[in-house]
C-alpha cells in the first residue's frame, strides 16, 4: 500500500519546486559565553543566513530544507564566533491561493569559536519547526513566518514581508529574527532587521 500510495504521489507530481535564498542580517547580540559578556557594548554585526530548500508532491515523504546561519556576536574584546547548521523536514498540511503552513522538526548543529578564551565548542539539538505565509491575491506580496523552537530557552524565529516578482522566478524578503540559545556555557540572544532574496528553480 506504501509503494502504491508513493508511486501515485511521483507520477502525479506537478509542483515539484527548488528554491536557494540568502538573507543579511544587521544583528546585535546580548547575553554571555563562560560567564563573560561585553559588558553591555555588543556590537551591530552584518550577520547572514543562506538555504537549499526542496519540495514535492510525494505523499508520505517530507520536504526538506538545508540552512547555515551566522550567529556570531562581538563587543570590545568579547569575540563569539558561532555558526548553526540546519537541517528541516516537514510537511505541508496546507496550500491554497490565500496561505500555506508547514510543520515539521529541525536538526541543529551549533558549531562555536569564543575566541576571547579561546573555547571551541559544538551542540546538536533537535527542534519543532513550523513555518506559515499568508498572501494576498494577485499582487504578488505576503505575510510570512517561521519558528524553531526546543524549549523557552532556545528557540529561533522570523517574521516578515515578501514580493513575488511575476517575470522573473525572485522573491525578496525582509523582516526581524530573533535567536536565543542556553546550552553548556553559551547564554546568548542574537537579534535584529534581515533582507533578502530567494531564487526557485
Amino acid at each position: 500500500t506504501v509503494m502504491a500510495l508513493l508511486s501515485h504521489g511521483a507520477m502525479a507530481a506537478n509542483d515539484w519546486r527548488f528554491a536557494a535564498g540568502a538573507d543579511l542580517w544587521n544583528a546585535q547580540g546580548s547575553g554571555q559565553v563562560s560567564s563573560v559578556g561585553a559588558d553591555g557594548s555588543y556590537d551591530e554585526n552584518y550577520n547572514w543566513s543562506g538555504y537549499l530548500q526542496l519540495e514535492h508532491g510525494i505523499l508520505l515523504l517530507p520536504n526538506a530544507k538545508f540552512e547555515m546561519s551566522d550567529f556570531s556576536s562581538s563587543g570590545g574584546s568579547f569575540n563569539n564566533d558561532l555558526l548553526a547548521y540546519d537541517l528541516s523536514l516537514y510537511y505541508r498540511l496546507f496550500n491554497n491561493d490565500l496561505f500555506q503552513i508547514d510543520l515539521g522538526l529541525t536538526g541543529r548543529r551549533y558549531d562555536g569559536d569564543f575566541n576571547t578564551q579561546h573555547y571551541s565548542y559544538d551542540k546538536d539539538v533537535l527542534m519543532a519547526y513550523t513555518g506559515a505565509e499568508v498572501r494576498i491575491p494577485g499582487t504578488g506580496f505576503a505575510a510570512f513566518g517561521d519558528m524553531r523552537v526546543e524549549d523557552a530557552d532556545n528557540y529561533d524565529y522570523r517574521l516578515g514581508g515578501s514580493y513575488k516578482f511575476s517575470s522573473v522566478p525572485l522573491k525578496i524578503r525582509a523582516g526581524w529574527r530573533e535567536a536565543e540559545m542556553d546550552f553548556d556555557r553559551v547564554d546568548q540572544t542574537i537579534d535584529g532587521w534581515f533582507i533578502g532574496g530567494e531564487f526557485t528553480f
